[in-house]
């Protein structure tokens, strides 16, 4: 490829992925802040007999009956033990054991957390995957141009730099 290829690549490309770039900037550096997915959800709490039978038809009955909104998805999915259904934006969580039914409202940055875990859906989930595999690509390609304009020794420098100082911090927190 030759260089000018190489920087429209790396231009096009990075402009593209630009906004994957800052929802994950932003949720991960809400992650680290310690807020968390819920944060400023509408959660309600409902409670039904343990050990009632935790299959669909049963919760599409139990909301039903409550007059709970439905959420716009309904097909279930499972994580520990809670039967789920809804987006991330509007779920709803059924534990047979604890005999509990859970619904979640999330507000516009807990959607955006869920979609930083990989709780959105397979095309985010699929784009989350292919935005890592060219952010590689630009870190190669920006490496490639920094080379071609002869900055080999300050791109060493910064590389080393960046070694050292994620040595010293892993060294820290192990």
């Amino acid at each position: 490829m030759r260089l000018q290829g190489v920087y429209k690549f790396h231009a096009l490309t990075s402009v593209f992925f630009l906004p994957f770039a800052l929802l994950f900037v932003l949720s991960g550096v809400a992650f680290l802040l310690g807020v968390n997915a819920n944060s400023g959800a509408k959660i309600k709490k409902w409670h039904v007999e343990k050990g009632t039978k935790g299959d669909l038809e049963f919760l599409l009955k139990f909301l039903k009956a409550q007059k709970i909104a439905l959420p716009s998805k309904l097909e279930p999915r499972t994580h520990k033990e809670d039967l789920i259904i809804g987006t991330p934006a509007y779920e709803i969580a059924f534990n047979p054991k604890k005999g509990e039914v859970v619904s979640i409202k999330r507000s516009l940055l807990g959607v955006l957390m869920q979609v930083h875990k990989g709780h959105a859906g397979v095309a985010l989930k699929a784009f989350g995957v292919i935005f890592g595999v060219f952010l590689c690509f630009f870190y190669v390609s920006g490496l490639l141009m920094g080379f071609k304009r002869k900055n080999t020794a300050s791109i060493l420098s910064a590389f080393l730099l960046g070694v050292i100082v994620l040595g010293v911090l892993l060294a820290l927190a192990l």
